[in-house]
């Protein structure tokens, strides 16, 4: 992976737990989804809810990414599990406020989905972030060579 080539993390070992950490996330998330009276936080203040839906499924989306394997192309983010990552955390978003709805004393919410999507893509993004950091230390990938600055005052 020196100099622009490609390269992918985690191993193996590493993908297969992140999909085990992504399948008891989903489950854990279902389990809290089927609770007709959810527990209620210790703190509470307005936005709380959507705060509390983005953390959870960015934690997926981090979880998606990794166990899809976060790849590099030339220094570039390959936006195939990237974007596929979204999508399957997106995917459960819905079918988690499609079942919420049938959940007696829950409803499902529009605005609950868009953080969830939220979440993910901010996950998915520091997710590439932190990779791309890893590997400029590692000498994987070199920083992008900047213009001079001009002195014209």
């Amino acid at each position: 992976m020196r100099n622009g080539g490609r390269g992918a993390w985690p191993d193996t070992l590493g993908r297969v737990l992140a999909a085990f950490g992504l399948l008891a996330g989903m489950a854990g998330i279902f389990f809290l989804s089927e609770q007709s009276e959810p527990p209620e936080p210790p703190i509470s203040f307005p936005g709380l809810d959507k705060l509390e839906h983005a953390l959870a499924f960015g934690i997926l989306g981090a979880l998606a990414y990794l166990a899809l394997g976060v790849r590099h192309r030339e220094g570039k983010p390959d936006l195939r599990p990237m974007l596929a990552a979204v999508v399957i955390v997106t995917l459960y978003a819905v079918s988690d406020e499609l079942h919420q709805a049938r959940v007696p004393g829950r409803d499902p919410s529009f605005y609950d989905g868009l953080a969830d999507m939220g979440g993910a893509v901010l996950a998915v993004t520091l997710v590439w972030k932190l990779f791309r950091r890893a590997l400029r230390r590692r000498g994987g990938i070199e920083k992008p060579d900047r213009p001079p600055e001009s002195n014209t005052a």
